[in-house]
């Protein structure tokens, strides 16, 4: 496997800490230490979880890697936008909160580009050669 390039491995270890963030809260949660409700604890394992897939498909420069950044973005995005009625939050931020997750959306929209114009073509067409391969549709 080739070394992925720096601008990969940048996004990889961006889209770890953000998984790692993401996972502390849920385990946070189930140690008793928050008190976040169960709808937000399971917004952050999902995030957990999209955000590990895109850091290892950044990594290893996998087809499903830009999928990965896309879906990070929007369950990010979500949350945000859901903080204010699952914690019950004055309407005075709710302007910060929609521009975090446009600036989520957005910057997974550029991962996800970035990613896909990067993937290897081996990687890309993986699926569709090994149809090819063994005759099934």
């Amino acid at each position: 496997m080739p070394r992925p390039s720096s601008a990969r491995i940048v996004l990889s270890v961006l889209f770890a800490l953000f998984a790692l963030n993401a996972a502390a809260q849920v385990v946070l949660r189930f140690i008793g230490r928050s008190d976040d409700p169960p709808m937000l604890t399971l917004l952050q394992a999902m995030i957990a979880v999209s955000g590990a897939a895109a850091a290892l498909g950044s990594w290893t420069g996998r087809r499903w890697a830009p999928a990965a950044a896309l879906l990070y973005g929007v369950l990010t995005a979500v949350m945000l936008i859901s903080l204010v009625p699952l914690l019950e939050l004055e309407p005075r931020p709710r302007g910060g909160l929609w521009s975090g997750a446009a600036g989520v959306l957005l910057g997974s929209v550029g991962a996800a580009w970035y990613l896909r114009r990067t993937t290897p073509r081996q990687h890309r067409h993986f699926d569709t050669e090994l149809r090819s391969r063994t005759g099934s549709s």
